[in-house]
């Protein structure tokens, strides 16, 4: 079957939209679960999930599965190429249509998200976790609570250490053994974790903000090409 050059173009763009939609995917794994990100939010959400994290978790399964479909559709494109079948191809057009509407509508969740993460990790919430945290403290041990569980996780991932430094810890903030079974050491003693939940959450959310705007670009001229390339095998029967 000859491929002429507006299906080689066609093609290169469909590939090159498959291949953002495979690295979104990886990068949008990454961001979820590495770097211990995972285990955090687990123990956050059973932490009465003050964070919200469900709102990051739906915003993310949107972002994979429209990203999954990006590297399907290339498939169909690439049979209704060859084909030269115009139904498909106006399939494809709608696909592409679609994921552009679900990246659009995800890209403003996750902006959305990003800055309410600034009133979501607030200082009483955290205080309140923390203070029920250091009250299970016996013989230099923390408790097996959600609270405590919550508080060794997220000093471990994070690198850091009470709400705002150490000194949230009271009467066991020079106590190395005790801080030092809660996951926090001596380099991170004055980094709060307040600071660095917002963060991370803050500029994840904002990547896959970004990331969902951004291929909005190459998403509209692949379905502009797909409909262009509809138009003209309607002419060549």
């Amino acid at each position: 079957m000859h491929i002429g050059q507006q299906d080689n173009v066609f093609l290169l763009a469909t590939a090159c939209t498959a291949l953002i939609g495979g690295g979104l995917m990886v990068g949008g794994f990454i961001l979820r679960f590495g770097r211990g990100f995972g285990d955090f939010v687990t123990y956050a959400r059973k932490d009465n999930d003050f964070l919200q994290l469900e709102r990051l978790d739906m915003i993310f399964g949107l972002f994979i599965a429209a990203a999954g479909v990006l590297v399907l559709s290339f498939f169909v494109a690439l049979l209704a190429t060859f084909r030269k079948n115009k139904f498909l191809l106006k399939t494809y057009c709608g696909i592409i249509a679609l994921m552009i509407i679900v990246q659009l509508v995800d890209g403003l969740l996750a902006f959305q998200y990003s800055d309410s993460i600034k009133t979501l990790a607030d200082d009483d919430v955290l205080f309140e976790s923390l203070n029920k945290t250091i009250k299970g403290i016996n013989n230099n041990k923390p408790a097996d609570d959600t609270d405590s569980q919550f508080w060794l996780h997220t000093q471990k991932v994070f690198s850091c250490c009470g709400v705002r430094s150490y000194e949230d810890y009271g009467s066991y903030k020079n106590n190395n053994e005790a801080l030092k079974n809660l996951n926090c050491f001596t380099p991170d003693y004055k980094v709060g974790c307040e600071k660095q939940i917002r963060s991370r959450i803050s500029q994840d959310s904002q990547y896959l903000g970004v990331s969902s705007m951004a291929v909005l670009v190459v998403e509209i001229i692949a379905s502009f090409m797909g409909g262009y390339r509809a138009y003209h095998l309607s002419y060549e029967d």
